[in-house]
């Protein structure tokens, strides 16, 4: 689910000078294969964000850490409260891009690509029914995604301040869809064996319908997250920085 945190952010650090690693690819706007460059630099610098950048104001993306999420119920087949806490998303850096497309004219960038895998690990708390069963409990969860695809679209604008321009996000859009989904809650039901694997049954052999339900409200939470990540990289990282 959190994977669409991931696409864009990897594409501009990657581009970028600051405290980014001497390998890593740098691109120029008049270069005649600039389209080219910064679509390999993005790709390879996908498996270098395994530590933080504390100048970019990026977090460690393999695994990446959030401390608490919430997914209120809004009826339907998943109808349930659910918290997330001390979350640990992997997968991320095995990223394969499809497209990346940045245009400086029209100012918009659009993403495109596959993570094979995704695990979100969480301590969660589940209140409500699945497929009208009931489910409650709290503990350890796995959320598994397979082949994860997400499409990133954002558009921004240019500010200038000291004679630097840097990018503001005006708009941004995210869809994401997964091959499979996985599901596996422990603790169900005060810790009553039968009874969580027969729920943990009932999501796997149901997961499309769950998913399909989930995914909305996943993908704003995504695309939140990106919204606030690239906050962070624009107004520290300037234009004439990363691609001049």
């Amino acid at each position: 689910m959190i994977m669409r945190y991931y696409i864009v952010f990897a594409f501009l650090a990657t581009l970028s000078n600051c405290s980014i690693p001497p390998n890593f690819k740098r691109c120029f706007r008049k270069d005649p294969n600039f389209k080219k460059c910064y679509s390999e630099a993005a790709q390879f610098g996908t498996t270098q964000l395994t530590k933080a950048y504390e100048a970019l104001g990026t977090p460690n993306l393999e695994p990446l850490h959030i401390p608490f999420l919430t997914v209120r119920d809004k009826g339907g087949v998943f109808s349930v409260d659910q918290i997330f806490k001390n979350c640990n998303l992997s997968g991320l850096t095995n990223l394969k891009f499809d497209q990346i497309e940045l245009d400086l004219e029209k100012k918009s960038l659009i993403a495109d690509g596959v993570i094979p895998k995704v695990e979100f690990k969480c301590q969660y708390e589940l209140n409500g029914k699945v497929l009208l069963l009931p489910i409650k409990g709290e503990g350890d969860s796995n959320v598994t995604l397979i082949n994860f695809h997400a499409n990133y679209r954002t558009s921004y604008e240019e500010v200038v301040k000291n004679n630097k321009t840097y990018f503001k996000t005006v708009k941004s859009e995210l869809d994401s869809s997964a091959q499979r989904w996985y599901f596996q809650f422990d603790n169900l039901f005060n810790g009553i064996k039968e009874l969580g694997d027969n729920i943990n049954l009932v999501m796997n052999d149901n997961w499309k319908e769950i998913a399909d339900e989930l995914q909305p409200e996943y993908n704003e939470i995504v695309r939140q997250i990106l919204k606030g990540i690239f906050a962070k990289i624009w107004s520290k990282t300037s234009l004439e920085k990363f691609l001049d």
